[in-house]
């Protein structure tokens, strides 16, 4: 089983998720899983390095990598994609602030959901963009977006892109067709591009389903720069392998005319790696699904014994949980407080923007056990 894990093995794996904080410290920040991956995948890389071929790579068409990306799109979500239309690059994040360089303006203003995945502030503001926050609007039953505001800011003439995280990275919302054709029309109407960060497209949980947002309509594939990557999908962030894609005419050319000595040459082994997973282990990746599944459902039942003041919905997409902790009386940053008192590191909801005050980020793609000691760890933190 995917989740039956070998503890000390995963507390002692290298990495920046285990071993920043030390072993006493139970490890549920950073958006590593601590499931193994999947055999073929380490078989595929292995094969690769035993043969030697560790040179330089074909850069002819059809590139192998680019064709396998365009065949999971279609079968998985129906999205009918031409690898002309696709470049490789190093990861998501690369990916995006490379579309904010090239399809927009330096002062110009970017668009993006509250609380947001803290790079998405970096990489705006690096390169000397604008911040323009669009906070989500939490009910009891989950998120959605709030359009009124999107168009009301939509509408400065500074301003010329929204970034989407689609399925959402903190709180786990999935857009559907309706959504995203609603933030197509305003975003036609107001001349933004559409830049849509896909990573979690494969970790989406039943009766939802992933729609990518180019795929909806002639008019969101002429608005929409897509990035994404199998690296969260098999836990291989580190093989560094994504993909930037637009068939628009007016926003296609200019990807592709990023010149690639910028980008830098793509590893071999992510590419290998990539094209194993998305081939040979949707099986393993069924699995993992239905493991993530039971344990968000699992981490609803651990809160409301244990810590019952903590606002948590299960996701709809993604092994990140949003917990609203206000009512536990710890101030802004409780995560400072699990990890001092509790010795279970959480992301801060700070670095999430202004709405994540009071809040965290627990990655409960992990073993029941080491989620249960989280959660026991958490209370303990309290007093309880």
């Amino acid at each position: 089983m995917i989740f039956d894990l070998d503890a000390e093995r995963v507390r002692n794996r290298p990495g920046i998720k285990w071993g920043r904080e030390g072993p006493d410290v139970l490890a549920a920040w950073v958006a590593d899983m601590d499931v193994e991956l999947p055999a073929v995948v380490l078989d595929a890389v292995r094969e690769r390095i035993d043969s030697g071929g560790l040179g330089y790579d074909f850069y002819d068409q059809p590139i192998p990598v680019l064709r396998v990306f365009a065949k999971r799109m279609g079968e998985a979500f129906g999205w009918q994609v031409d690898p002309l239309d696709v470049v490789r690059v190093h990861d998501v994040i690369q990916g995006l602030e490379l579309a904010i360089t090239y399809c927009t303006e330096p002062g110009d203003g970017v668009i993006f959901q509250t609380p947001a995945y803290p790079p998405f502030f970096s990489s705006v503001e690096g390169h000397g963009r604008r911040v323009v926050p669009n906070p989500l609007i939490r009910h009891d039953d989950g998120w959605q977006l709030d359009l009124d505001h999107f168009e009301s800011v939509a509408s400065a003439p500074d301003v010329t892109a929204v970034i989407l995280c689609q399925p959402h990275n903190p709180c786990g919302m999935v857009l559907d067709a309706d959504d995203i054709a609603a933030v197509i029309d305003i975003a036609e109407r107001h001349d933004l591009v559409v830049i849509s960060d896909e990573i979690h497209c494969d970790l989406v949980y039943a009766p939802r389903r992933h729609i990518p947002v180019a795929s909806v309509s002639e008019l969101a594939s002429e608005r929409t720069v897509t990035v994404t990557a199998a690296t969260k999908s098999f836990n291989m962030a580190g093989l560094r392998m994504a993909f930037l894609h637009s068939a628009s005419s007016r926003y296609g050319p200019i990807i592709k005319n990023i010149p690639k000595r910028l980008i830098g040459g793509i590893g071999i082994l992510g590419q290998v790696a990539t094209i194993a997973g998305w081939t040979e282990a949707l099986d393993w990746l069924d699995e993992l699904v239905a493991g993530l599944d039971a344990n968000r459902r699992l981490l609803a039942e651990l809160l409301a014994e244990r810590l019952p003041e903590v606002r948590y919905r299960p996701p709809d997409a993604t092994y990140l949980a949003w917990m609203d902790c206000s009512e536990l009386g710890l101030g802004d940053d409780p995560a400072s407080v699990f990890l001092g008192r509790g010795r279970v590191y959480l992301n801060s909801g700070l670095d999430f923007g202004p709405e994540g005050a009071g809040h965290v980020r627990l990655n409960f793609a992990t073993s029941p056990a080491m989620l249960d000691e989280a959660t026991a760890r958490m209370a303990k933190a309290i007093g309880r």
